[in-house]
Formats: structure tokens, C-alpha cells, sequence
């Protein structure tokens, strides 16, 4: 477990000019996971040379690497110790040079310098002023669009969390995903908060460090917050430090926050954002809290027939599309990708199905591409979730669609852990559909875990995988 706390900015060196040449339009690749050293980890957008960074899975394969560095045309590439081997072989493949591979930490390892004595060393660099008119035309427009998104982040997750300068925050989601590097290390490095460091998620070493540090707030995804409501290991920690709990990244059914909120006395609120939106755009605030919402955006929202674009009126599902200055600029190197998602009005197509009340307040329903199209009618499998956790015998799950060709139409199909102790079988599975009967689920499987990534989030495209794996294996046994 790692810890920091804001100690002053430090204004990097030109070491990375001198070294490796770097320049305004010079990508940096770091995959790695959270970690101690946090010079290159907290990634500062008004940095004096207005390089750009793009934060890699540390789990990345060589190919997978390889494809990151490509597409950002990288010059440089920061590794943790761990994956030396595959920054090589990612490098390699390339064509960048060893010489422009760094680790982390202050030693030499594998023949690989550490950064923080090559790009962070040297005479301190030279800044370039901008008049405003060629700064329009220029890398300080799109720094100063940084700038404002981590503003925007600011007043988005701590004006209404009302935390006060005695809060000590957990970070548990990783670094190089947008929720854990703008809203659990930028956001409270700003404002001057201590974070405390997991470099995975880990329920025993969570619950221990809340209870040894006295945690008061967190940002979760909603899997942790299920393990939170369900598992009997809770109640072996004293968690009553922990105040408030923001849960991003995927749908938080209102029954399982209430769950938590009773069993850990703690508020437990939804926030929604996506990396297109830099990322937040709305976050109950801690005195109105409405269960289901995600809080009411500080921009342009409307919710809108995805089909013909008809605005879709109070309490109807549609496309959620956003406008406002924390909109990214596009897809690096995508311009058709981006023409697509962003219209000439400016408003991103969030690709999410959403419903806006009366009061403005906005609710996520599931992403349009995980809808299951079940005979003309269109069923959220995040909703379909919700309703299976609350059985009392269900651990956890996760639906997907899978289309049968008898009923020629997709069907909703759960995958389920069960609670320990309770015995698999056609009765549960029975007792189960019932449970959901209106929803449709009549196909049931059974598993010992549900895949996740690294943010905890359901891998969905794994259980997909897998349907047509089982087709396949249909077909070929009747040939």
C-alpha cells in the first residue's frame, strides 16, 4: 500500500528534450499499475512542454503494447519493473529503441534507466510564450482544455461531496483508466487530500486499510459495492471511518446502495462520466441523494431517439447525447470515428440509454450495444442484474444476450455464483427465472466466478466468447 499527499508542484527538467528529443507533439506510453512514484504517474496537463501522455494496462500483452504505442507514435515508453520484458518486445516490434525505455523506481533494471534520473535530471527547460491567437492554433488550446476538465472534475466530485481537508481517500481502480487517474489521483491532488494506494483491488486488504487509515471517502465501481453488501468478512473490520463512497463506471442498482448505505451507515452515491467527457458529468450531491440517479449535469444534456433523432420527452428512454468545454476534441488519428459520435451542433452521442426527470436529474440505464433485443422489445441486462442480486441465494451474476434459433430472437441468459453453501441445480435455476419471470430469462448457468477486468467491470465479451465457442462445438458435432 502506498500513500501521498501534495507536497508543491515541481516543474519538470528538460532531461526528456535532451535525451530523447521530446517536443509539444511527443506521446509518452506508461503502463503501469498504481505505484509509489507518482513524478510521471500524476500526469500534470499544464506541464511546460505540453507533452502528451497515454497511460497502458500493465497486463498488456506485446502485441496489445505494441498497437498503443503505434497508434500514439509513442517516442517514449515509461515500464514498471514488472513488464520489462514485454516493453522490449513491444518496443521491438515498433521499432522504438531500448535507449528510449525507462523504468520506475531509482534503480537500473534489466539495463534500463529510471526516469527519474534521466528525464527528470539536467538544466530546467525553457518556456515558450504563446500570444493568444496562435495558442488557438497551437498545443497550449488543447492544454488549456485540460486544465478545464480537471477543473470541471474538481467541482464536479468535491464541491458536493462537502469533504473536508481532514478527508483521507482510497484509490483502488487503476491508473490507467480515466476514473482512477482524473477522479481518484488528479481531482485530490488538486485540492490537497491524502490518497491511500492499493496496486490492486483486494476486499481483505481494502477493508484493512480503511480500518488502519481511517479512510473517510472512495470511489468504487459497483462489483466492489456488492461485495461490500454481501460478504460475511465485512464484519470482521471497523469500517465506520468511511463517510461517503462514489460508485462510476457501470449502473448502480438503487437496491444494492441502499444495502451498503444500511449495513456501513455511509452515504453511497452514483456518479457518471466517460472518457470522451473527461470523464465526469454529474454526481449527486451528499444532501440530495435520489436513488438510481447519477445527479443533475452542469451541460447540455438531452435524451434523444437514437433512430431518427426525435428529443425524447421526461421519463423516456433514449440516447443520452452531452455538450459542453469537457467534451474531448476527437479520437487521436479517428476522424471518422469522431465525425460519428459528434455532431455539428457539438453534442457527443454517448452510445449509453439513459431517462431525465423532471428535476433534471439523469438515470443510466445500460449501454445501447449491451441491449438484448428480446422479440421487438428491448431488455437492459444491468437491470435484469439488479433484479437477480436481490434473490437472497445469489452472490453474484452477470446477463448477457444469446440468440436462439428456435425462437428466432435473442434471449436473456444469467450467469450465476451462488453463496456458499448453496447447492447448484435445475431447482435454483427454476426458482431463479421465476424470480425475473416478467424480465424473460430462461436460459441459466452456473459459475464459480464472474470474469472482470481490471476496473472490475463485467467482461461481458469473455461470457460471449464463450456462446460461440458452444455453437461451434454444436456445429462441428454434426458434421
Amino acid at each position: 500500500m502506498y500513500s501521498f499527499r501534495f507536497q508543491g508542484a515541481r516543474y519538470p527538467a528538460s532531461g526528456d528534450v535532451d535525451v530523447v528529443g521530446y517536443c509539444r507533439s511527443t506521446h509518452a506510453a506508461i503502463p503501469t499499475p498504481p505505484m509509489m512514484s507518482l513524478d510521471a504517474a500524476v500526469i500534470k496537463p499544464d506541464n511546460h512542454k505540453a507533452k502528451n501522455t497515454s497511460p497502458a494496462n500493465p497486463s498488456y500483452t506485446k502485441d496489445e503494447l505494441a498497437h498503443q504505442l503505434r497508434e500514439t507514435k509513442a517516442k517514449v515508453l515509461v515500464a514498471h519493473s514488472s513488464n520489462v520484458d514485454t516493453a522490449f518486445e513491444a518496443a521491438d516490434i515498433v521499432g522504438l529503441a531500448r535507449s528510449s525505455i525507462f523504468v520506475f523506481g531509482k534503480g537500473i533494471v534489466k539495463g534500463v534507466r529510471p526516469y527519474v534520473k534521466i528525464l527528470l535530471g539536467g538544466r530546467l527547460a525553457r518556456t515558450v510564450e504563446f500570444k493568444f491567437e496562435k495558442s488557438l492554433r497551437s498545443f497550449a488550446f488543447p492544454q488549456e482544455q485540460q486544465n478545464t476538465a480537471i477543473r470541471n472534475n474538481i467541482t464536479a466530485i468535491w464541491s458536493p461531496t462537502s469533504e473536508s481537508e481532514a478527508a483521507r481517500i482510497l484509490a483502488v481502480l487503476p491508473f490507467f483508466h480515466i476514473y482512477g487517474l482524473m477522479v481518484v489521483l488528479h481531482a485530490p491532488f488538486y485540492m490537497q487530500r491524502p490518497v491511500y494506494i492499493l496496486p490492486r483491488f483486494d476486499l481483505e486488504q481494502f477493508c484493512t486499510t480503511v480500518q488502519k487509515y481511517k479512510i473517510s471517502f472512495g470511489c468504487v465501481v459497483p462489483p466492489i459495492l456488492l461485495l461490500l453488501a454481501k460478504s460475511p468478512a465485512i464484519d470482521k473490520y471497523d469500517l465506520s471511518s468511511l463517510k461517503v463512497v462514489v460508485s462510476g463506471a457501470a449502473p448502480l442498482d438503487a437496491a444494492l446502495a441502499d444495502e451498503v448505505q444500511k449495513r456501513l451507515n455511509l452515504k453511497v452515491k452514483q456518479a457518471y462520466g466517460l472518457t470522451e467527457t473527461t470523464p465526469v458529468v454529474c454526481i449527486q450531491p451528499n444532501n440530495n441523494i435520489v436513488p438510481g440517479s447519477s445527479g443533475v449535469p452542469d451541460m447540455f444534456a438531452k435524451v434523444v431517439d437514437a433512430e431518427n433523432g426525435k428529443e425524447m420527452g421526461v421519463g423516456e428512454r433514449g440516447e443520452l447525447w452531452l455538450k459542453g468545454p469537457n467534451i474531448m476534441k476527437g479520437y487521436l488519428n479517428r476522424p471518422k470515428e469522431t465525425a460519428n459520435c459528434i455532431d455539428s451542433e457539438g453534442y457527443f452521442h454517448t452510445g449509453d440509454v439513459a431517462i431525465i426527470d423532471s428535476a433534471g436529474h439523469i438515470y443510466i440505464v445500460d449501454r445501447i450495444k449491451e441491449l438484448i433485443k428480446y422479440k421487438g422489445f428491448q431488455v437492459a441486462p444491468a437491470e435484469l442484474e439488479g433484479i437477480l442480486l436481490k434473490y437472497a441465494d445469489v452472490a453474484d451474476c452477470a446477463v448477457i444476450g444469446v440468440y436462439d434459433h428456435e425462437q428466432v430472437t435473442e434471449i436473456p441468459r444469467a450467469y450465476i455464483v451462488l453463496r456458499p453453501g448453496v447447492q447448484q441445480g435445475e431447482k435454483v435455476a427454476e426458482d431463479l427465472k421465476k424470480f425475473v419471470a416478467d424480465k424473460q430469462i430462461q436460459s441459466v448457468i452456473f459459475r464459480d466466478q464472474i470474469p472482470k477486468s481490471a476496473t472490475v467491470k463485467i467482461l461481458r465479451n469473455v461470457l460471449r466468447n464463450e456462446v460461440k465457442a458452444e455453437e461451434d462445438a454444436k456445429r462441428a458435432s454434426k458434421l
